[in-house]
This record gives C-alpha cells, structure tokens and sequence, in this order.
C-alpha cells in the first residue's frame, strides 16, 4: 500500500506544480491545490480506464447469456445443481467470469484509501518541504480549507447523487447472476435494488465527518464515470437495435 501512497502523492504533487506553472496566482474561490485535486482525479481515472472497460465488456457478454441462462431455468426447473453446474458450463464456454464486474469496484477501494491517507499525511507523501503545504491556498468557492470538513453537507450530499445516478446507469445494462433457485434470484434482486438506495446514504453519513477533499475526489470520478456510462448505455441501444 506505501507504493500506493507514495504515487498518489507523486500524481498531486506533479499536478499542483503543473498547475502552478501554468497558472501563477491562486483564484479567490478555487486554489490551485483544488484544481490540482479536479486534475489528479481525472489521471486516476484515465489510469484505471482499462479496468473499468473490461468490466464493460464482460457486463456486456454476460448480458447476452441471458436468453439462454433463462432457457436454462426453465428446462431443468426447481434443480438448482443441475442449473448452477450448468450456468458454469455456459460462462465458461462464452469466455465470461459472473464476477467479472467487480473488479473495477474493488480497485476502487484501496485508491480511496490511499487518497485517504495522503489527505492525513501531506507532508509525508506529497509536499515534503518544511513549511510548504502550511503556507498553499487550499480553498475550494465555500470552503476555505479542502482538509476540513464540509460543514454544508454540500459536497457529501452531491457525491451521493452522484453515485446514485452511476449506479442506476450502470445497472441498466447490467444482467443479474443466477443462483439457479428462483426464489433465491428474486431475494438476491431485492437486495440489490435495495443496496442502490442504501449505498447514498451511507456515503452522506461517512463523508459528512471526513476531509471535503475526498467528496471532491469522487464527485470528479464518478461524474466521469457517469459521462462513460451514457456513451456505453448509447452504444448498448444501438447494438440491439441493429440485431432487432
């Protein structure tokens, strides 16, 4: 994880000097630090693309067993062995992994940490001048400093928002693994749309009380992952209008 730290530093730190040079005085309401953030979070998401991609494509080739996961359910019924052993059969023969999407999900995790921890240790992994990071501009229109809380519940609530809206685009095209049991199924489908809503909320409720800089963080992120999500959803309609 340090190696982590130590290149999220390197990419904010590389962005602010950027930044810097390109825009020598701070702006009354949003500092350089903040454009350096908007600036890091886009190269992170450029990084991780290729990942984000392949989940995609397997939500994609997944999506398209459905027809045949479903003549599955109906010829071997209430025998979820039968079905379970034979959806394996099917996914292996397609080249698909059901769990081929989470991946990009679970990245997710330790770059939110690694974010976390750089936020707590500037001056360890970023900017490691004596004095330095103490004396930059680091506010954000409302927000005087980016390391303090958003007392306005501004940019937490947004971040929830816009994960929401991410969730539900990406859920469209999104075809729902089968345990082979229908009852199972639905529960397993309840629980899903459930977590859609749950999920927001949780994010208001964490974020309310860390750093602004990290709601700032995935706001960017995910409003570009929402961007990339409609031109997929776009290219998934014309698909199958094309094989209608």
């Amino acid at each position: 994880m340090v190696f982590i730290y130590q290149f999220m530093g390197w990419v904010l730190r590389s962005s602010y000097e950027f930044v810097n040079g390109v825009l020598p005085g701070d702006s009354r309401l949003m500092s350089n630090y903040a454009i350096a953030i908007v600036i890091m979070s886009i190269i992170i998401k450029l990084i991780t693309l290729p990942l984000t991609l392949k989940q995609q494509k397997s939500m994609a080739k997944t999506k398209a067993l459905q027809p045949r996961l479903r003549e599955l359910q109906e010829k071997y019924g209430n025998d979820a062995q039968t079905i379970a052993r034979k959806q394996q059969e099917l996914y292996k023969e397609a080249g698909v992994s059901p769990l081929g999407g989470c991946l990009p999900l679970l990245i997710q995790f330790p770059i939110l940490i690694a974010m976390w921890r750089v936020v707590q240790q500037p001056t360890t992994y970023v900017f490691t001048e004596p004095g330095f990071y103490e004396s930059i501009n680091k506010s954000f229109f409302w927000i005087k400093n980016l390391n303090n809380v958003d007392t306005t519940m501004i940019l937490p609530i947004l971040a929830a928002v816009v994960s929401f809206v991410n969730t539900k685009l990406m859920t469209k095209n999104q075809a729902q693994p089968s345990t082979g049991d229908r009852e199972k199924d639905e529960a397993m489908k309840k629980s899903n749309n459930m977590m859609q809503y749950m999920m927001p909320l949780m994010f208001i409720f964490i974020y309310r009380s860390l750093p602004a800089v990290l709601p700032l963080y995935m706001i960017i992120s995910m409003g570009l992952s929402t961007i990339q999500q409609l031109f997929i959803n776009r290219m998934f309609q014309e698909a199958e209008g094309e094989n209608k």
